[in-house]
């Protein structure tokens, strides 16, 4: 069986985050990085399960707004 412990100490990380898109952003990244190639299409469908993957694709976007 695999050691998910890595996995699961960045989900809690992204969890605490959200509430900061670009700190969010900046953990995903972390993430990725430290966690075995393997688990990113878990981590990847936890975040979009729960609507995280969204909140950093949004603010990957500039907002036209702010002009």
């Amino acid at each position: 069986m695999k050691d998910y412990s890595f996995l699961n100490y960045y989900k809690l990380i992204l969890e605490k985050v959200s509430f900061d898109n670009n700190l969010l952003q900046r953990e995903y990244k972390k993430a990725k990085k430290t966690i075995a190639e393997e688990q990113h299409v878990l981590l990847d469908a936890w975040m979009r399960n729960n609507g995280l993957l969204n909140k950093i694709e949004l603010s990957a976007v500039p907002d036209l707004n702010s002009r």
